[in-house]
């Protein structure tokens, strides 16, 4: 191989930790470097990814923590629920821990308890993960709020910092939505419809994660407003906006909304990190491993096929031994390349 699994992880993680603070920074996270200008943030999947990426840059959970304090009613819990089930992600000890935790300073039990899980705990195992795999320290003194979920950390210390999310620009586009119209699936609708000069309930539904008869409903009751337009085509029924309506928020300057599948994007870079990382892949022999990573790819196939990325991936069959090692590799650094900048 060119590169070594140990360089190639480093490189992902590098990549994907980018990615996370990009993201964070644009909905008004304290930051340095770069943040997301161009297209629409999806805080559900980003905080699934983020709990399990972000086990490997403690200051970046902490400030997601903070953040969640000052703009939690804006998420969906109930869809935050619905995809972290439906697609897997494997970040379920945390998410029942923040969920606790908000639930307390958030005096809203009720909204916040529907994400705690009641699992094995098994043996504790530290929160937090130095960036060359080891565990951080973890203080005698630990947070109750994660102990009681076998994840051992810290006292929780919140520096306040988190400021409302922006009230303008095309990353915040869903939560600014969400606090005009609500916590619904309406607001997502809406950043699909803005995005294409027309589409069909079942893409919305595959790139949003809502199941079909959610997004069938709603835009049924949607189209009585007259903003919403419907044709019917071959049984099918397409939808799109009315011209002039709506554009000065879901077209600002005629330029259409930039929404990216972020739910199958995260899960699938969640799979990825997950998979290079895994106790038996490492010291593999080059001919195992790369079967290995041949096995992660075709996992990972589909996903970045639902957000348009699946051709990224080269056709596994081609490709021969260890030598698809190096190809899976160079697959991975241009995808990472795409999101991450």
């Amino acid at each position: 191989m060119n590169i070594s699994l140990v360089e190639f992880k480093s490189l992902v993680l590098d990549r994907l930790l980018a990615l996370l603070w990009r993201q964070w920074s644009a909905l008004g996270v304290p930051g340095h470097g770069p943040v997301e200008e161009r297209r629409v943030i999806d805080p559900e999947p980003l905080l699934l990814l983020s709990l399990t990426v972000g086990r490997y840059d403690a200051r970046l959970f902490d400030e997601i923590l903070d953040w969640l304090v000052a703009n939690g009613a804006f998420l969906n819990v109930q869809r935050l629920k619905s995809l972290e089930n439906r697609f897997d992600f494997q970040c379920k000890a945390q998410l029942s821990a923040i969920s606790e935790l908000l639930g307390k300073k958030s005096n809203n039990l009720l909204k916040w308890g529907r994400l705690s899980t009641a699992h094995s705990l098994g043996n504790p195992e530290p929160l937090f993960f130095m960036k060359n795999g080891k565990p951080l320290p973890v203080p005698d003194e630990h947070a109750p709020e994660f102990s009681a979920h076998g994840l051992m950390r810290g006292p929780i210390r919140l520096l306040g910092h988190a400021q409302p999310f922006p009230a303008k620009g095309m990353p915040t586009l869903l939560l600014r939505l969400r606090a005009l119209l609500g916590v619904n699936a309406r607001c997502e609708l809406l950043c699909l419809l803005g995005a294409a000069h027309e589409i069909h309930p079942s893409e919305i539904a595959r790139q949003t994660g809502y199941f079909p008869r959610t997004v069938q409903n709603a835009l049924a009751e949607m189209t009585r407003s007259g903003v919403v337009q419907v044709r019917s085509t071959d049984r099918e029924k397409m939808y799109w906006l009315q011209s002039g309506v709506l554009d000065p928020l879901l077209k600002p300057g005629g330029i259409p909304v930039q929404w990216i599948s972020w739910v199958s994007v995260f899960r699938a870079l969640e799979m990825l990190w997950l998979g290079v990382i895994d106790p038996k892949r490492q010291d593999m022999d080059p001919l195992l491993l790369a079967s290995e990573l041949r096995r992660l790819s075709r996992e990972m196939r589909p996903l970045l096929a639902q957000a348009g990325w699946g051709s990224q991936l080269n056709d596994d069959s081609l490709y021969h031994g260890e030598e698809y090692a190096d190809i899976f590799m160079r697959d991975v650094k241009v995808i990472l390349q795409e999101y991450s900048h």
